[in-house]
């Protein structure tokens, strides 16, 4: 999911061994009414994506009205916003955290546009580029006002045998995403590839009444008993292919992974994948779980 992208300035040499990301597009699936965030769409086989990140945002004030105005009309639409793809506006997702870009133009679109699977299988396919869709909203700028969390993955960790949310959210609202593990699935004369795992997007019916403001805020981590990612018996991955929490769903989870068992109340889903996230081929059968861009655009 690249575009174009620039050479890092290393000086006139650049070491063998030397560790940068392309500078690209990349997708950020959005949560949050009073509060919005920005949930980075993984891909554990592209260096450039290899990241989780969630962050606050700040909108300007008309594409804010304009986003609660579409959320209003279509609440279990999904809203993605992306970096524009002009050269000054392509970053890499460490940029963020570091503090380097702080702010940057955006695109907002509603939905996942239509494709065909030749595309899909292009190296540098990216669903969301203004060539081939019409943005929900158009050339704004964004501010990053914080970092909820950043996870590089490390593909020498083993998965853990039931799922492990972060759950974050600000005043009455709240939001879950997995966090996943991108393994590493290969043998050692094998071609490198990563999972099997799976990206959630989901908010929550209402802020838990348990949890204390500055740790909503912050985030916390909580595991899903009833939601195993492999068989008891044999090992088997079960990673899910659907949603894997309904809306209005009662889920019990564990803070930090233990007990008591606390509860929690699920809202909608806005992504629930595993043909993006995974390599190729790890996966018997894929899912990508968003909804589709109208045909008309709400705005037009």
């Amino acid at each position: 999911m690249s575009h174009k992208h620039t050479k890092a300035h290393t000086g006139d040499k650049t070491p063998p061994d030397f560790v940068t990301n392309h500078p690209h597009q990349h997708a950020f699936v959005l949560v949050g009414h009073e509060t919005v965030f920005a949930v980075h769409m993984t891909q554990y086989h592209h260096e450039e994506h290899k990241y989780q990140l969630v962050m606050k945002m700040t909108l300007p004030p008309d594409v804010k009205s304009a986003l609660d105005h579409a959320r209003d009309m279509y609440p279990t639409d999904t809203f993605v916003l992306c970096n524009d793809d002009a050269e000054s506006q392509l970053f890499m997702v460490p940029d963020l955290p570091a503090g380097r870009r702080p702010t940057f133009k955006a695109n907002i679109f509603q939905g996942l546009p239509a494709f065909t699977n030749e595309e899909a299988e292009e190296p540098h396919f990216f669903p969301w580029d203004k060539v081939r869709t019409t943005p929900f909203i158009a050339d704004f700028d964004v501010t990053v006002e914080r970092i909820v969390t950043y996870r590089p993955f490390a593909h020498h960790l083993k998965q853990p045998d039931f799922a492990t949310y972060l759950l974050w959210g600000d005043g009455e609202e709240a939001h879950m995403t997995n966090l996943q593990t991108a393994a590493l699935a290969s043998g050692k004369f094998e071609v490198p590839a990563f999972g099997p795992d799976y990206d959630h997007v989901m908010s929550l019916k209402e802020a838990p009444a348990w949890l204390d403001k500055p740790l909503l805020e912050a985030g916390v981590v909580v595991s899903v008993p009833g939601l195993r990612l492999n068989d008891a018996k044999t090992g088997a991955p079960t990673i899910p292919t659907d949603v894997p929490i309904a809306p209005g769903q009662k889920i019990d989870v564990l803070y930090r992974g233990m007990g008591p068992v606390r509860t929690v109340w699920a809202g909608q889903t806005f992504l629930a994948a595993t043909a993006v996230c995974n390599s190729p081929g790890v996966l018997d059968g894929v899912s990508l779980i968003i909804s589709a861009t109208p045909e008309k655009p709400e705005h037009d």
